[in-house]
Parts: structure tokens; sequence; C-alpha cells
């Protein structure tokens, strides 16, 4: 029987293979469609910049547990320990804000032309370059003092370790936390708060379209209810492993044990999200949920598809 610390090296070995193959795949997927010069979407945009956000979490945490696991202890230094710290946080930052950023594009795409979003569709599609942009500026900035304090080995007390990989690090500015806790707060509200908004848009469409339309497929075939489960999948499981993973740091960091099971259990913990979402998105391509708002009692169309979308009409006030 192999030991715990060999079979807990293969675990992580295996979810970080998957999890990086399936993140690469997307993010090959969405550059091939921008650079080949199809039509392309802001949500297309952010998707790929997620997905490699995602690869470089897996590899950045998953590739030390796996050597650590594997009896290979020590093995950064004072540089290593800056690089991978800096960018575990950073891919941490850049995840948690393209994902509400997602939520937000989608959301206003969704919306109907009389709301009071309809204004922002024609400058966020503009913008989507120079917003991205901003958002990797923006969390470049903020963890630079992971950078600045993190260090190589200076004590075998794994409990005072960065993931069980004997990395140690000086006092963190209490500024540094403050402003990643209001990044990360902010961007959870707002999360939730477009989630909100888009599943009403699609129940409402879902509602209106039964009202002239009839059809032989399941409901489960319409294609707004199967973007309303894929956002519900991806927004459950993002703020279900956000909460487990932080409220069991927090325990970490109050108590007393010092079990060598608790560190990695944090990091596989934090590691669940970006190995699962792109499981939840290969099946189906993602693009946004193609709705055709007309104008009530006239035969004018208020937004058109793009093209290759099968779009469904909604009439509104």
């Amino acid at each position: 029987m192999l030991p715990k610390n060999i079979c807990l090296g293969i675990m992580f070995l295996i979810v970080t293979t998957a999890g990086t193959v399936a993140n690469l795949f997307l993010f090959t997927f969405y550059m091939l469609n921008i650079l080949g010069g199809h039509k392309k979407s802001s949500i297309t945009l952010i998707f790929a910049q997620l997905s490699l956000v995602n690869s470089t979490m897996l590899l950045i945490k998953g590739i030390p547990q796996t050597l650590q696991g594997l009896t290979w202890n020590y093995f950064l230094d004072d540089a290593g320990c800056k690089i991978v710290f800096y960018l575990r946080t950073l891919s941490q930052g850049l995840s948690i804000s393209f994902t509400c950023l997602l939520c937000i594009f989608q959301a206003i795409t969704i919306s109907p032309p009389n709301s009071r979003w309809a204004d922002f569709k024609v400058t966020l599609t503009q913008q989507t370059k120079s917003i991205c942009l901003f958002s990797w500026i923006l969390n470049l900035f903020i963890e630079i003092p992971v950078f600045v304090n993190a260090r190589g080995p200076r004590s075998n007390n794994i409990t005072k370790a960065f993931d069980g990989v004997f990395c140690t690090a000086e006092l963190i500015m209490d500024f540094y936390l403050i402003i990643t806790t209001f990044r990360n707060v902010l961007c959870l509200g707002i999360m939730v708060l477009a989630s909100g908004y888009m599943v009403f848009l699609l129940h409402r469409h879902h509602q209106q379209v039964q009202n002239f339309q009839t059809t032989k497929l399941s409901p489960k075939r319409h294609p707004e209810i199967r973007a309303t489960q894929i956002i519900l999948l991806l927004m459950i499981t993002f703020v279900s492993f956000y909460a487990i993973t932080n409220n069991f740091t927090l325990f970490l960091s109050y108590s007393d044990q010092t079990s060598p099971w608790m560190l990695p259990t944090a990091v596989f913990l934090s590691l669940c999200y970006p190995t699962i979402s792109p499981f939840m998105l290969i099946p189906r391509v993602p693009r946004p949920p193609c709705i055709i708002w007309t104008k009530k009692d006239t035969h004018s169309v208020a937004s058109r598809p793009a093209r290759g979308c099968k779009g469904e009409k909604i009439e509104i006030e």
C-alpha cells in the first residue's frame, strides 16, 4: 500500500492535470475563434482570460503540492517563493475579477432594450479590452506586497508555512488585507446580484415565450433554460468553494492543531472551482443567450441576434 504522502501527491497530480488540460482546451478554442476573425462577443474574450487564469492557478498551486507529496521538500528559495506566491495570489484575484466581469457582461447583454442597462451594451462591447487590461493592471499592483514579503524556508514549523511548501512571509500590511477583502466582497456581491438579475430575465423570457409559442421540445432544451442552469452552476460552485475555503483557512489560522493534512486540504479546496468549471462549459460552448426583443403590437425588431444565433422573440411594453 502506498504511503499517505505519495497518495496525496498523486491526487494533486490528477486534479492539476485534468483541470489544466480542460482549461487550456477552452482557452485554445476561444483564441482560435478570436484570431480566426470570427465574429466574437465580449464574453468570449473574458472566458479566454478566465481559462488562462484558472490554468495558472492550478499549475502554481498543484505542482508544489504534488512535489511535496512525493517527499521533495524545501525546493523553493527566496526568488522561487516570491514568484510562486505572487502568481498564486494574482491568479486568485484575477479569477474572482473575471468571474465578476463575466456576470456583469452577461446580465447587460441579455437585458431588454427598454431597460436602464441598454445604453451600456455598445459601450461595454467597445471597451471590453480596456476593462480587462485595467483588471490585470489593478491586480498586478494589489498583489505587490505578497511579492515583497515572501521568503524562502526559515523554519521547519509547517503551521507557519504557505500551503505546506515551507515558504514564510513577514507581516503583510493591513492596507493590503483591507484592499483584497474589499475587492473580494465587492466582486461576490456584484456576482450574486447580476446572477439574480439574469435568472429573473431568463425566467420572464421563458414565461412570455410559452404564451405565444408551442413546441414539442422539453423545457430543459430551451436555450434560455440551459443558460440559466450554466450560470447557476458556475455561481453556486464558485461561491460555495470560496466560502468553504475561506472558512477553512480562518479555522486553520486560529487553530493550534498541526495536522499535516490540514494545509493540503485547504489547497485542494481552492483548486476545486478552477478544476470543475471548465467541465461545466465544455459540453456547450458558452455564448450569450440570444433574445430578440420586439415592441408589442409592432413588427419592428429592437435588438437583432448575432450571426449564427437562433433568437426567440419577446414582446415588451
